[in-house]
């Protein structure tokens, strides 16, 4: 407890203060036990029309004079203090609102004596005030029991004990800041925090006094919690080449490992700091998506997304090409740009350009970075025209004539009803063939083959197809096979006779073909 004389004056003093002036206020006398803590409440005053833009101030020992060299208690501008008063002395205060509240702790008898402030508001406009406080330093009753360091985690339960050996009982208070938290006439006194929260974080200072003196007593409260979600800035929206930086952080007791993810992949991380920069020198398309900022202690794990956005010109993917099928084209366009592209065909041979406006030819969808654009031409009898893809946006444009695939599926088309027939009679050659061949080996191995018989067997001469060089030659064997078994007399299971027939060459065309063709031909009979 503090002993203050005239403080009732003091506050209608202060009460009253509206400025305008070069004035300070503060209680005449206090007494204070040694070991305790102690605040001399003050306020200043100065004239409205100076309107500072930064107010420094200084407390003063014993003299009110700088020229003087006396000890200095408290100083803003360095905060270099006297040794007696280094890490026992600090403004409570806000000098920006004329409040030049001063907190002395850890008293000892060197420190009684007079204490003066004075106002520093820039260059001439300095004031040291006559007004004064004297603190006066008594001895204490004996605190017996007290907490040593707490720690605690968020939201759990803390009870601070505080005990002290007087006669009669003494008055013992709990106190954080200079705010009485609980107060009672009693040889121990418990402080009761429920569910305790970072705010409650601090030093607590226990207080037991009687008639004859009193002494203090400090516990520091730690609060132990979790990180809280990491925020984030920075630059999100970056142009290709550009370089990209980005801040996370966070706070948690204790610090935080801090990590930033792509896809899974460590980018950056830091230890025991709550804050963690990650920079992307030239980003690339590469580095656009979605990143995480992660922060975790052994009390929990928060974490933040965010994106980054590349913009870059247009690229056409190679899996961009046209297909056909029968009397339809389809041309697909994959393009991966950043911001959304326009995408146009055009057909040169044609002199048309179709973009995506026009629906009933062109269908896109966007999907991330890619945008897939498809044109559907129909009643393409004809051999497939050439197509161009063009897609452009504000950073550039690319074209590509997109390559024709699937060229087998109009292989049928081009052989037509005629080339079907063939094909069909070369499977039929390959099956006898296979069916020849094993006959063959077995009445080779039979005792009982004879070569003198030599059934009659007619052939037709031998004959190639264009486009099936392989299958053709198969049938050439096949015919080999026959003429090589009525040699040796083997008898065919059916009276079969092929006509020699006409392979000139004969033009063709129907629905099926894209362009006009000279289809070979064959005519087989059965008598």
């Amino acid at each position: 407890m503090i002993f203050l004389t005239a403080l009732p004056l003091f506050w209608i003093m202060i009460s009253a203060s509206r400025g305008g002036h070069w004035g300070a206020w503060m209680p005449s006398s206090i007494s204070a036990f040694e070991g305790t803590c102690v605040s001399i409440p003050c306020r200043f005053d100065f004239p409205d029309e100076l309107r500072p833009a930064v107010v420094h101030g200084v407390w003063y020992f014993n003299s009110p004079y700088p020229k003087n060299y006396p000890p200095v208690v408290f100083k803003s501008r360095t905060q270099v203090v006297h040794e007696s008063f280094q890490g026992r002395s600090r403004l409570l205060g806000d000098l920006g609102l004329r409040n030049c509240t001063l907190l002395l702790s850890a008293l000892s008898p060197e420190l009684g004596g007079k204490y003066y402030f004075r106002g520093d508001l820039g260059g001439y406009n300095q004031y040291t005030f006559s007004e004064h406080s004297v603190l006066d330093i008594i001895n204490p009753p004996v605190i017996v029991e007290m907490n040593t360091s707490v720690e605690a985690i968020e939201g759990s339960h803390v009870s601070l004990l505080c005990g002290a050996d007087s006669n009669p009982l003494p008055l013992l208070t709990w106190m954080r800041d200079g705010t009485v938290l609980r107060e009672a006439v009693a040889e121990s006194l418990y402080l009761e925090l429920e569910e305790v929260t970072p705010a409650e974080d601090g030093v607590y200072a226990c207080l037991a006094e009687n008639s004859y003196g009193q002494e203090n007593s400090t516990v520091e409260l730690s609060v132990m919690y979790a990180p809280w979600k990491p925020t984030v800035n920075g630059t999100m929206v970056a142009v290709e080449g550009e370089t990209v930086s980005i801040v996370c952080s966070t706070q948690s007791k204790p610090d935080p490992i801090l990590t930033i993810f792509k896809e899974k992949q460590i980018l950056a991380t830091v230890i025991y700091e709550s804050e963690l920069q990650l920079e992307l020198p030239a980003v690339t398309p590469e580095d656009d998506g979605e990143y995480w900022c992660v922060a975790e202690n052994q009390y929990g794990q928060r974490a933040t997304a965010f994106n980054v956005s590349v913009e870059f010109a247009p690229m056409i993917l190679l899996e961009s090409h046209c297909s056909a099928a029968r009397d339809t084209v389809q041309c697909l366009c994959v393009v991966k740009s950043n911001p959304e592209p326009s995408v146009a065909f055009e057909l040169p041979s044609r002199n048309v350009t179709v973009n995506e406006t026009e629906r009933e030819f062109v269908y896109s969808e966007r999907s991330g970075l890619l945008l897939t654009s498809i044109l559907t031409l129909r009643g393409q009898a004809q051999a497939p025209p050439r197509v161009i893809c063009t897609s452009r946006n504000l950073y550039g444009t690319q074209s590509l004539e997109l390559p024709f695939q699937g060229a087998h599926r109009l292989m049928w088309a081009k052989i037509g009803p005629v080339g079907a027939v063939v094909a069909f009679a070369i499977l039929i050659a390959i099956v006898c063939y296979i069916t020849q061949t094993r006959r063959k080996k077995n009445v080779t191995e039979s005792p009982s083959f004879s070569a003198g018989d030599n059934p009659h067997v007619l052939y037709s001469s031998d004959f190639r197809i264009s486009g099936a060089p392989e299958k053709y030659e198969s049938e050439r064997r096949v015919g080999s096979e026959r003429r090589l078994l009525g040699l040796r007399g083997e008898a065919p299971e059916l009276d079969l006779s092929y006509s020699h027939s006409d392979l000139g060459k004969r033009p063709t065309k129907d629905s099926y073909t894209l362009t006009e063709e000279l289809a070979e031909y064959a005519e087989i009979r059965v008598k």
